[in-house]
C-alpha cells in the first residue's frame, strides 16, 4: 500500500474503514450455531497477562489473545476491514465527537447485562489509569454514557484514526473496574476478569497452558469449539510435531526453514503472509555510545538487510526500508533501505570518537519474533565488522520488555505492528516525546526531537486524509533522518493447521479459535 502516491488500498483503510462507516453506521450479520468439540493449538509463547493486571505488556499477541474474553466497540475482520462490534451503529454529528449505539441484549460471561456504562467505565479507566492500551486512546478527551444503549466518545480534535483505535478498548463490567487498585500490581493482582467476548478464561497457568471455554452469552455467532486449550510449545520440532501427529491442530510460529517441508506434507495447510510488523533496531538517543548521530549512521551502514534474510531467514522475509510496510497508512514510497557501507560505517566511527570500535549488549527476546535470537546473532556478527562488539543479551519477552520499559537498553530489537492500519500508532508511542495524552508512553530511547513532534502532531490535527497522509509520510523521513530506528525486516508469520480444521487467518496472523471450525 503506497500512499499518496497511490492511494487506493490506504483509502480502504482510512476513507472506507473510518469515514464512510463513522457517518453511516452498520449493522451485522449473525450465523448458526456450529458443532461442539474441543481444540488444542500448540503456541511457541505464552502471553504477558491478562487485561489489564500487571505484567502485561502492549504487545499484539498478548493482546490478540485477551480479545478471546473481552470485546471492544469495533474489531476488524480477517481482511483488516473495520468492523462493527458491541457497536452496531455510529455517527458523528461533528468532527470531534462519535456517538455510538450499543446492540441490545449484549451480555457478560457472567449473565450480567453489558450497558454503555461499562464501555465509558472502561474506556475512561484505559486513559486515566494508563492502563497497556492508553497510547491508543491518546487523543480521547471523554467518554460517557448516554442512558443504556448510547456511548459519546470526544476528541481533543478532528481524528481520522479514532476508530480503529476504539478496536483496542476492551470492556470489562463498571462494578469490577471500580473495585480495582488504582495501580494494580504483581503483588495485589486481580482475578481474571468477565469479559463478553466469544470465550472465556477457565485456566492460566504460565509458561504451560491457557484454558478457554465458549461464552454461552456471547452475542456474535457461537464458536465452533467449546474448548480451546492453548499449549506453550517454545521448541518449534515439538510444536511442529504435536500438529503432524495430530495432537494439536494448529501450530504458531512456524521457521522458515521448516516450510519446504511441510509445504509438501499433505497432513497440513501452510499460511504464510507477510503482515503489518516490522523488525528493527532501537538505538538510545539521550545517552550512551548513540547520542551521536555519526555513531548511529554508522551502525546502519554496517547492516546487510539481505544477508540477514539469505542467513536467518532463508530469503523468505522482506527487507525494510522504514519503520511501517507498505500496507500501513502512512507508509513513505520514497525511502528505500540502506544499502550497507562499511568502509563508511568505519570512517564514522572514526569520526565519532571511536577509531578502535565500542562494545555495547545487544538486547533482545527470545520467543517473540520468527528467528528472533537468530536475528540477534546475525546483527552482531554484521556489527563486528565495523568494529563494534555486539554482546547478544537474549531474554524471555516478559523480562525483555520489563527491561527497554525501564530504558536500561542502549540497543535493542524491537517489532511493531500498527494494528490499527494507521503508522500514527507507532510515531504517537514509541518515537513521541513523552508528554500530554501519554503520547510517547512507550518512548524508550530518550527522543525529544521537536521536529518530529510538530509532524506527529500536525497529523492529528489534519482534516483531510490526504495531509495526515503527507504529515506522517515527512514524519516517517524524519525518523529515518535520526537514524533511532533502524528497520531491518517485514515479518512474514507462518502457521500449519491440520487438514480437519477450517480457518482462514487474517491479515495479522493473529489466532482466533472463534472463527476456526472443523472442515467438512
Amino acid at each position: 500500500m503506497r500512499a499518496l502516491r497511490s492511494f487506493t488500498k490506504p483509502l480502504v483503510y482510512l476513507a472506507s474503514s473510518l469515514i464512510v462507516l463513522a457517518w453511516l453506521g452498520c449493522d451485522s450479520r449473525m450465523a448458526p450455531p456450529a458443532a461442539k468439540g474441543s481444540l488444542t493449538l500448540a503456541v511457541r509463547a505464552d502471553v504477558t497477562g491478562f487485561f489489564p493486571n500487571p505484567p502485561i505488556q502492549a504487545e499484539a499477541y498478548t493482546i490478540e489473545m485477551n480479545r478471546n474474553v473481552f470485546d471492544t466497540l469495533l474489531r476488524f475482520d480477517t481482511e483488516h476491514r473495520l468492523q462493527p462490534s458491541l457497536a452496531e451503529r455510529w455517527e458523528m454529528p461533528d468532527p470531534t465527537t462519535c456517538i455510538f449505539t450499543l446492540r441490545e441484549g449484549v451480555r457478560f460471561s457472567d449473565g450480567r447485562p453489558l450497558t454503555a456504562r461499562d464501555v465509558a467505565a472502561s474506556l475512561n479507566a484505559v486513559r486515566e489509569r494508563a492502563w497497556v492500551t492508553r497510547d491508543l486512546l491518546a487523543a480521547v478527551i471523554s467518554v460517557r454514557a448516554d442512558g443504556p444503549r448510547k456511548v459519546i466518545v470526544r476528541t481533543r480534535t478532528p481524528y481520522f484514526a479514532l476508530l480503529p483505535r476504539l478496536a483496542w478498548g476492551f470492556v470489562l463490567p463498571a462494578e469490577d473496574i471500580q473495585a480495582l487498585p488504582l495501580k494494580p500490581d504483581g503483588s495485589n493482582p486481580a482475578k481474571p476478569f468477565v469479559g463478553s467476548g466469544p470465550y472465556r478464561l477457565a485456566r492460566w497457568k504460565p509458561g504451560e497452558e491457557i484454558r478457554l471455554e465458549r461464552n454461552e452469552y456471547y452475542w456474535g455467532p457461537r464458536p465452533a469449539f467449546g474448548a480451546v486449550c492453548l499449549k506453550i510449545v517454545p521448541d518449534d520440532r515439538r510444536r511442529i510435531g504435536m500438529v503432524l501427529e495430530g495432537g494439536a491442530g494448529l501450530a504458531d510460529q512456524v521457521p522458515p526453514a521448516e516450510l519446504h517441508r511441510l509445504e509438501n506434507d499433505p497432513r497440513v495447510r501452510v499460511t504464510s503472509r507477510t503482515g503489518l510488523r516490522t523488525l528493527f533496531l532501537c538505538l538510545a538517543v539521550d545517552e550512551g555510545p548513540f547520542a551521536g548521530l555519526k555513531v548511529r549512521q554508522a551502525v546502519d551502514l554496517a547492516l546487510d538487510r539481505d544477508e540477514l534474510v539469505r542467513r536467518v531467514f532463508q530469503g523468505r522475509m522482506q527487507v525494510a526500508g522504514q519503520i511501517v510496510p507498505p500496507s500501513v497508512f502512512g507508509h513513505n514510497p520514497a525511502l528505500p533501505p540502506t544499502r550497507p557501507d562499511r568502509r563508511q560505517a568505519v570512517r564514522l566511527l572514526a569520526e565519532a570518537g571511536f577509531p578502535a570500535g565500542l562494545r555495547i549488549r545487544l538486547d533482545g527476546p527470545v520467543n517473540r519474533y520468527v528467528n528472533d535470537r537468530e536475528v540477534l546473532v546475525e546483527v552482531s556478527r554484521q556489527l563486528s565488522e565495523i568494529g563494534i562488539v555486539a554482546k547478544v543479551n537474549a531474554l524471555e519477552k516478559t523480562a525483555f520488555f520489563q527491561l527497554v520499559d525501564s530504558g536500561s537498553s542502549d540497543l535493542h530489537l524491537l517489532g511493531f505492528a500498527c494494528h490499527s492500519g494507521d503508522a500514527g500508532e507507532i510515531l504517537e508511542a514509541l518515537l513521541h516525546s513523552p508528554g500530554a495524552g501519554h503520547l510517547g508512553s512507550y518512548n524508550s530511547i530518550g527522543l525529544a526531537d521537536p521536529e518530529l513532534d510538530r509532524l506527529i502532531d500536525g497529523s492529528n490535527r489534519a482534516l483531510r486524509v490526504k495531509e495526515r497522509a503527507e504529515l506522517l509520510q515527512a514524519a516517517i523521513a524524519r525518523v529515518s533522518e535520526l537514524h533511532c530506528l533502524l528497520p531491518l525486516v517485514i515479518q512474514t508469520d507462518s502457521v500449519i493447521v491440520r487438514r480437519n480444521i477450517a480457518w482462514e487467518p487474517p491479515l495479522t496472523m493473529a489466532l482466533r479459535p472463534w472463527e476456526m471450525k472443523p472442515s467438512q
